[in-house]
């Protein structure tokens, strides 16, 4: 079972693999580098042994060999290595160089390998190498050693090393990063698809792109996309019957609601006339929740026809309902009062005086009696803001964005019960014209100011 980031997983376990590979070839890529730089100081020492040959030379019959001192200066000269050599005639007699230079090895690894050697050794405390000859001049043998101190190729092998495992860095590095660039570029369409869902809201269920993806995860996505069309049918089989249900409801509660006002009237002051004016208001209240729940699937995308929308004024809606929120107001002794400029938007009017009258009936109802509530519209740079402000309890920090959940309501001691749908009608319909609102305090600190901002102009 894999767990985790998988480009992580899959960053970790490719570098892990060619880094292990490329460890195991790093004595390879030594040997490349060092190997033949070695070998060609080994063919320096071995020409120099051959050298030493050129210069035996047969004299009536007989072979002798000479080194002039310029010729053995040339031979020893070297900037950074010493140079020794040793030539041995028959019976192994001491012709020239080095008497001390050890012919042990070369004598046994010349029989073994008859005409020329090279082997390492140590001679004088120091690391050398060796090339030993043996040659035939008429009926004389001759050997002839040639030996190096290694300090260049000390050198050589430090350098190689570090140029090994340079060269193993930067291939390590360079593989990293070409894995991670290339698994990033693999693993974009996930990417994009984790975005268009965390994107999707649940009233706007669009279906997944599944072109660009590779076809390892089509079926994947295929498959979110028949869960998707799925959800979408269920959300509009919803959708139809809680509007159908709600305007089946409106008719019959406006008849119940008539013929009890009509059987209040003909009781008269009989005592049975608090228990018909109790049914009255809880009728009034079961219409408004039918009516809220209607305003509510309008608000949502695809709830109304998109030919309703158009530019509307906002002053000019408020003050045309504005009426009709003063009577609400009156009984309530509240003060409302208007600070209104031309305020241009593109949308419906009719769920824009919705969601207006929303937030004035919710100010109205949680104020108390005798205090103010103030509603505004104006432009505010690339934004038309429009605002209802009250004086009442306000409401807590950690609820302002759970009042604007359906069905949500306060705690409150407040008699006047709301639908728990009207904030949330504010939400949607703002959402609508690609804005948002959001809860605040007033300046003065007391009470709560609702603020709706939408791109001017908020086209759809």
């Amino acid at each position: 079972m894999i767990s985790g980031s998988l480009r992580k997983i899959l960053i970790k376990r490719l570098s892990l693999s060619f880094g292990f590979t490329l460890l195991l070839l790093v004595p390879l890529i030594y040997q490349l580098i060092e190997g033949p730089a070695s070998d060609a100081y080994d063919h320096d020492v071995t020409d120099s042994t051959l050298s030493l040959i050129s210069h035996v030379h047969m004299i009536d019959g007989k072979s002798q060999f000479y080194l002039s001192p310029e010729a053995e200066q040339v031979l020893r000269a070297d900037s950074r290595d010493n140079i020794y050599y040793l030539v041995l005639g028959p019976d192994r007699r001491l012709i020239a160089g080095d008497a001390d230079l050890p012919v042990g090895k070369a004598l046994e690894a010349l029989q073994n390998a008859p005409g020329s050697v090279m082997y390492s050794g140590v001679y004088r405390g120091r690391k050398v190498r060796i090339s030993a000859m043996q040659r035939r001049f008429g009926k004389q043998n001759y050997l002839f050693l040639t030996a190096e101190t290694t300090q260049k190729r000390d050198v050589l092998a430090v350098n190689s090393a570090v140029a090994t495992l340079l060269a193993f860095f930067v291939l390590v590095m360079m593989a990293t990063g070409n894995i991670w660039h290339s698994i990033r570029r693999a693993l974009a369409p996930l990417d994009h698809v984790r975005t268009a869902l965390h994107n999707m809201q649940y009233h706007d269920l669009k279906r997944l792109d599944d072109a660009k993806v590779p076809s390892e995860i089509q079926p994947l996505v295929q498959e979110f996309n028949a869960l998707l069309q799925r959800l979408d049918s269920s959300m509009e089989a919803q959708q139809r019957f809680v509007a159908n249900a709600a305007h089946q409801l409106r008719t019959p509660l406006a008849g119940v609601r008539t013929q009890l006002e009509l059987l209040r009237r003909e009781v008269g002051g009989g005592p049975h006339v608090q228990r018909i004016s109790q049914s009255i208001d809880a009728i009034a209240r079961l219409g408004h929740l039918v009516h809220q729940m209607l305003a509510l699937l309008s608000s949502v995308p695809g709830g109304r026809q998109i030919s309703t929308k158009a530019m509307v004024d906002v002053a000019e809606l408020i003050r045309d309902r504005s009426g009709e929120w003063v009577r609400l107001a009156t009984p309530r002794e509240v003060d409302l009062g208007f600070e209104l400029e031309p305020a241009m938007i593109h949308g419906d009017p009719l769920l824009i005086g919705e969601m207006v009258a929303n937030l004035v009936d919710n100010a109205i109802r949680y104020s108390p009696v005798g205090t103010t509530v103030m509603v505004r519209c104006r432009h505010d740079g690339s934004h038309v803001v429009i605002e209802v402000e009250d004086n009442g309890p306000g409401i807590p920090v950690d609820q302002r964005e759970l009042v604007f959940e359906r069905f949500f309501r306060l705690n409150t001691s407040n008699s006047i019960a709301g639908s728990g749908l009207g904030l949330a009608i504010v939400r949607e319909v703002a959402r609508g014209l690609d804005g948002d609102a959001k809860i605040h305090v007033p300046d003065g600190g007391q009470g709560c100011l609702v603020r709706i901002e939408c791109p001017y102009p908020a086209l759809a």
